[in-house]
Protein backbone atom coordinates (compact mmCIF):
# COMPACT_ATOMS: atom_id res chain seq x y z
CA UNK A 1 0.00 0.00 0.00
CA UNK A 2 1.43 3.37 -0.97
CA UNK A 3 1.65 6.31 1.42
CA UNK A 4 -1.07 8.05 -0.57
CA UNK A 5 -3.41 5.05 -0.30
CA UNK A 6 -2.68 4.72 3.40
CA UNK A 7 -3.36 8.43 3.94
CA UNK A 8 -6.62 8.21 2.00
CA UNK A 9 -7.73 5.15 3.96
CA UNK A 10 -7.03 6.86 7.28
CA UNK A 11 -8.79 10.02 6.10
CA UNK A 12 -11.89 8.08 5.05
CA UNK A 13 -11.96 6.20 8.38
CA UNK A 14 -11.72 9.45 10.34
CA UNK A 15 -14.30 11.12 8.11
CA UNK A 16 -16.76 8.25 8.66
CA UNK A 17 -16.28 8.54 12.41
CA UNK A 18 -17.10 12.24 12.32
CA UNK A 19 -20.13 11.62 10.10
CA UNK A 20 -21.36 9.04 12.60
CA UNK A 21 -21.00 11.63 15.37
CA UNK A 22 -23.02 14.06 13.28
CA UNK A 23 -25.73 11.44 12.77
CA UNK A 24 -25.83 10.78 16.53
CA UNK A 25 -26.35 14.48 17.20
CA UNK A 26 -29.26 14.54 14.73
CA UNK A 27 -30.74 11.47 16.41
CA UNK A 28 -30.52 13.12 19.84
CA UNK A 29 -32.11 16.24 18.43
CA UNK A 30 -35.12 14.27 17.15
CA UNK A 31 -35.41 12.30 20.39
CA UNK A 32 -35.21 15.48 22.48
CA UNK A 33 -37.93 17.15 20.47
CA UNK A 34 -40.17 14.10 20.73
CA UNK A 35 -39.57 13.83 24.48
CA UNK A 36 -40.44 17.49 24.99
CA UNK A 37 -43.67 17.12 23.02
CA UNK A 38 -44.67 13.97 24.91
CA UNK A 39 -43.84 15.54 28.27
CA UNK A 40 -45.86 18.65 27.56
CA UNK A 41 -48.79 16.54 26.38
CA UNK A 42 -48.71 14.44 29.55
CA UNK A 43 -48.44 17.49 31.79
CA UNK A 44 -51.30 19.19 29.95
CA UNK A 45 -53.48 16.12 30.51
CA UNK A 46 -52.60 15.86 34.22
CA UNK A 47 -52.87 19.57 34.98
CA UNK A 48 -56.12 20.04 33.11
CA UNK A 49 -57.84 17.49 35.31
CA UNK A 50 -56.65 18.92 38.65
CA UNK A 51 -55.79 22.60 38.19
CA UNK A 52 -58.26 25.38 38.76
CA UNK A 53 -56.58 27.58 36.16
CA UNK A 54 -53.98 27.29 33.44
CA UNK A 55 -51.13 28.85 35.42
CA UNK A 56 -49.42 25.53 36.31
CA UNK A 57 -49.66 24.46 32.69
CA UNK A 58 -48.11 27.72 31.49
CA UNK A 59 -45.31 27.38 34.04
CA UNK A 60 -44.63 23.83 32.88
CA UNK A 61 -44.67 24.86 29.23
CA UNK A 62 -42.25 27.70 29.95
CA UNK A 63 -39.86 25.39 31.78
CA UNK A 64 -40.05 22.74 29.05
CA UNK A 65 -39.34 25.41 26.44
CA UNK A 66 -36.35 26.65 28.42
CA UNK A 67 -34.95 23.14 28.80
CA UNK A 68 -35.58 22.38 25.15
CA UNK A 69 -33.75 25.55 24.09
CA UNK A 70 -30.82 24.72 26.36
CA UNK A 71 -30.71 21.21 24.90
CA UNK A 72 -30.76 22.57 21.34
CA UNK A 73 -27.99 25.05 22.18
CA UNK A 74 -25.82 22.24 23.50
CA UNK A 75 -26.48 20.15 20.41
CA UNK A 76 -25.66 23.12 18.19
CA UNK A 77 -22.32 23.50 19.97
CA UNK A 78 -21.61 19.83 19.36
CA UNK A 79 -22.57 20.17 15.69
CA UNK A 80 -20.19 23.10 15.28
CA UNK A 81 -17.44 21.13 16.98
CA UNK A 82 -17.90 18.21 14.59
CA UNK A 83 -17.98 20.52 11.57
CA UNK A 84 -14.78 22.19 12.76
CA UNK A 85 -13.13 18.77 13.19
CA UNK A 86 -14.24 17.78 9.68
CA UNK A 87 -12.72 20.95 8.25
CA UNK A 88 -9.49 20.41 10.18
CA UNK A 89 -9.33 16.81 8.99
CA UNK A 90 -9.84 17.90 5.39
CA UNK A 91 -7.10 20.52 5.63
CA UNK A 92 -4.69 18.09 7.24
CA UNK A 93 -5.43 15.47 4.59
CA UNK A 94 -4.82 17.92 1.74
CA UNK A 95 -1.61 19.16 3.34
CA UNK A 96 -0.25 15.65 3.83
CA UNK A 97 -1.31 14.59 0.33
CA UNK A 98 0.50 17.60 -1.12
CA UNK A 99 3.62 16.70 0.87
CA UNK A 100 3.50 13.13 -0.39
CA UNK A 101 3.10 14.21 -4.02
CA UNK A 102 5.89 16.77 -3.72
CA UNK A 103 8.18 14.11 -2.23
CA UNK A 104 7.74 11.77 -5.17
Amino acid sequence: MTKEEQLQKEYQRSRRKLEEQEDEIKKYERQGQQLAEETYSEIRYLVSSIAENSEPLEMARTEISRLEEEFRDNLEKEKKKVIYEQEELEQQYRKQLKEIKEGE
